[in-house]
């Protein structure tokens, strides 16, 4: 990224899953959903509903996928969720090289950067142990705080730790509802598509800025 003498932001925000991590292919959640014993469609339909309390921090892995179980209306014995909660770990701990590249090029060229997440207690310990989340100078968890994105009460937390205004951010969410969120609180945001994407409306927000 060439060098910019200004920024339309302060910081720039990330998505954990499927933007600072890959995300799972489809023959993983294919395996997942028969692990599970659903069928992918609605697996993981059924899988982002019933999560609010896991992220939240609220329920570990074995209520979240008994909640699971209970509304997609399958058994699911002890041994088996101790399988799927390993699985699923691991299917986002994969890290998406050219978005933390991205991260560190925008953190070079003076700007902050932070991790905002829904993430549940279990795989943020695993998380954690990524030597890599140090470069982010904020870091908000769902599951630390107790709720979760697109609530406005996440979004102000990132806000406050990073001490910037709302019209000084610039966001990367997977989700349509998490980008939504953040535009209606005046933060510019962005789905995430790809790293190279991203890596473009960066560039064209410096180069406008500078003109």
């Amino acid at each position: 990224m060439e060098a910019m003498s200004s920024s339309p932001w302060d910081a720039v925000i990330f998505d954990y899953g499927r933007v600072l991590s890959l995300a799972p292919s489809e023959a993983e959640l294919q395996e997942f959903a028969a692990l599970v014993g659903v069928t992918e469609p609605p697996f993981f339909e059924i899988y982002s509903a019933t999560r609010h309390d896991y992220d939240c921090g609220r329920a570990d892995f074995r209520q979240h996928w008994q909640a699971f179980a209970e509304t997609a209306g399958v058994e699911l014995r002890p041994a088996q969720v101790e399988r799927i909660a390993g699985m699923e770990t691991l299917m986002w701990l994969r890290v998406n090289p050219e978005a933390l590249e991205l991260a560190r090029e925008i953190t070079a060229h003076g700007l902050r950067t932070a991790i905002l997440s829904n993430m549940p207690h279990d795989l943020l310990a695993e998380v954690r142990k990524f030597s890599w989340l140090d470069e982010f100078q904020v870091k908000i968890w769902s599951c630390e705080l107790g709720t979760v994105k697109p609530d406005p009460v996440i979004y102000r937390a990132c806000l406050d730790a990073l001490g910037c205004p709302e019209g000084r951010m610039l966001f990367f969410d997977d989700r349509l509802n998490n980008v939504e969120a953040a535009r209606d609180l005046g933060m510019e945001a962005h789905i995430f598509e790809s790293a190279e994407q991203a890596r473009a409306i960066v560039r064209a927000g410096m180069g406008s800025s500078s003109q």
